[in-house]
């Protein structure tokens, strides 16, 4: 038999008592040996077998029996064992460090491979889901509460802004374009040289970008790096992968709130990855030699950023001027990290002009 403390469910008072099984059946006997009461197996609750907690053995009606010595526990085992009580592998597994271990280990496998190719994938379907007017709302409502709070209007003249959309919109693209694009002017401050697009075909352009590349090829080729992104929705994918990120995060630590409340700086520090920016200058090297520009113009231009964001230092005004291009260059990389790996592809292109590059997925 086996010490037991019996609660018969109506009121607090604890009974101590013998459990037993006869005939499929079990029997609570008090200490003078006289049964309680006695229930067929089949209707009782066996509570999962936890280290240093004590078993429950719960009757139809609520009632049940505590079991927390340990030896009286492992006795109850054995009692299990015998009249053919099976535990499942999640009791198994809980009770076994090296189950546990192997769990654990799965499952930041399952996370790791879910972050690298699961979601990306799933931030594919789900994006090329959305309708375009769905994505365009998106863009324009994040443009709005950037210029809310982090945009200033552009000083630079209208017409020079007119030349540089007229000479955009005049570009034939590599495919048939799904977007149709505007390009907005903006003194950002602090952001300094940088080019972004939203999601729809807002593509924001700072002064200190013109400033610091002119109009030429090089910027053309910003651009229509920036229209790649736009084409492939790397930025709605982007966009969804955070949230999907954050919403995770937010059920199991916070409230979803601040998630929608956060898309406007999302989209100011939103960092590509590096399929999405090969994908994005591979669309914009087409664009340059299929309307007979230089893609070694926008090379250059990434190049010469580079050169700038390592910080070239010389004396006196040169000085100063080299730290405030910096400055600009350090804003652009925030948003479009380079490598070498880019600026060589895209003079290996140039020479090549583009004849063996395949198309983006």
């Amino acid at each position: 038999m086996i010490l037991a403390t019996y609660f018969d469910g109506r009121t607090s008072r604890a009974q101590p008592v013998r459990l037993a099984v006869e005939a499929g059946e079990a029997v609570l006997f008090d200490p003078e040996g006289t049964p309680l009461r006695r229930a067929p197996l089949s209707t009782l609750r066996v509570s999962e077998r936890v280290k240093h907690a004590p078993r429950l053995i719960t009757f139809a009606d609520g009632a049940f029996c505590e079991i927390g010595d340990p030896g009286e526990q492992a006795a109850l085992n054995a009692l299990l064992h015998r009249t053919g009580y099976h535990e499942g592998w999640v009791v198994l597994a809980q009770n076994s460090w090296k189950l546990a271990l192997g769990a654990l280990v799965a499952m930041i496998l399952v996370l790791v491979l879910g972050y690298r190719y699961g979601l990306p994938w799933g931030a594919k379907v789900v994006a090329n889901l959305v309708p375009q007017r769905v994505e365009s709302q998106l863009g324009h409502g994040t443009l709005r509460a950037l210029d809310e709070r982090w945009l200033e209007p552009s000083k630079l003249p209208a017409a020079q802004q007119q030349r540089i959309r007229a000479r955009f919109a005049a570009l034939r693209a590599p495919h048939e374009a799904t977007h149709t694009y505007n390009i907005v002017f903006r003194d950002a401050g602090k952001l300094g040289a940088n080019a972004f697009a939203l999601p729809g075909g807002d593509i924001i352009v700072t002064d200190a970008l013109v400033t610091l590349v002119g109009e030429g090829d090089g910027l053309t080729g910003v651009l229509a790096h920036e229209a790649g992104h736009v084409e492939y929705r790397h930025g709605l994918r982007q966009l969804i992968q955070s949230s999907a990120i954050g919403a995770t995060a937010a059920l199991l630590f916070g409230d979803v709130s601040s998630i929608l409340a956060g898309v406007p700086a999302a989209m100011l520090t939103l960092r590509y990855s590096r399929d999405y920016e090969r994908d994005a200058d591979r669309y914009a090297a087409r664009m340059l030699q299929e309307n007979g520009l230089s893609v070694g113009a926008f090379a250059d231009v990434l190049q010469a950023l580079e050169d700038t964001h390592g910080g070239t230092r010389k004396a006196g005004a040169d000085k100063k001027r080299d730290a405030a291009r910096d400055d600009d260059a350090s804003a652009f990389f925030s948003s479009h990290p380079l490598t070498r790996e880019r600026i060589e592809t895209l003079r290996r292109f140039d020479r090549t002009h583009g004849a063996s590059d395949g198309d983006a997925d």
